[in-house]
């Protein structure tokens, strides 16, 4: 990996017509030559107001049907050329502008996949973006995928990761659903690449609500991960023998 590295921006969406537009500019702005992907599983304008832009690093794919949010990322994941890629989300939430902060550690070989925190020295949260649910749901979800893993995460459903191509290719994510953001954590684990927690700001949403339910999410995730550690290590057991 060196600092010519060329860079792919993952953008999954679900009816983002309101936030689209800001977004794609914002990270183009940032990171002038890096190639963006417009994931699209909603029903509204977001692929058209984000090809009439007319930004020739752009790419608009259609997700059809929409099977979920990691089944978008994956997709963009084998639609991507770039060496490096990160995901972002299209609220802006997490800013475009650091994109570079997000991907420095990656550019420089001190680690394989950064996943952005919220919640580490460093990072900059201001009061009323993140709600006290949110907040406590996040904690258990990292609490709990941290046991099960015996290493430490305090932000493992933040939508704001980088990787090396090669390297999340080799994690191979299967999970349709938000608990995605979890199995790259698990596998990327399993697997020993290095995995580095970034310190970052958050924002309110520009428009809309979040696509995340906490109860649904909040009852798949963990039973999903279970199986996932469940399956690695059952894997392990037979490989020594």
């Amino acid at each position: 990996m060196n600092k010519q590295s060329t860079i792919s921006i993952i953008v999954a969406c679900y009816n983002e017509e309101k936030n689209i537009e800001e977004t794609i500019k914002r990270i183009n702005k940032t990171l002038p030559k890096a190639e963006i992907l417009v994931i699209d599983g909603g029903n509204d304008k977001t692929s058209e107001i984000a090809a009439s832009l007319n930004i020739p690093e752009v790419r608009v794919i259609r997700q059809e049907p929409n099977k979920g949010k990691g089944d978008a990322t994956i997709i963009g994941i084998n639609s991507a050329k770039g060496d490096i890629q990160a995901q972002i989300d299209a609220d802006c939430q997490f800013l475009p502008e650091e994109l570079p902060k997000l991907l420095q550690p990656i550019i420089d070989d001190k680690a394989d996949i950064t996943l952005a925190s919220r919640f580490i020295k460093g990072s900059n949260v201001p009061k009323g973006t993140l709600t006290p649910i949110r907040r406590l749901a996040n904690f258990v979800i990292s609490g709990y995928t941290s046991l099960l893993i015996g290493k430490r995460f305090t932000d493992i459903g933040a939508g704001f990761k980088g990787w090396k191509t090669d390297v999340i290719k080799d994690v191979n994510l299967r999970c349709l659903h938000y608990a995605y953001e979890a199995e790259i954590i698990v596998n990327g684990v399993a697997k020993g690449y290095r995995l580095v927690e970034v310190p970052v700001s958050y924002a309110n949403r520009i428009y809309g609500v979040s696509n995340v339910n906490l109860w649904r999410d909040g009852i798949l995730m963990p039973w999903y991960l279970l199986r996932l550690r469940i399956s690695i290590l059952k894997d392990k057991f037979f490989h020594s023998r």
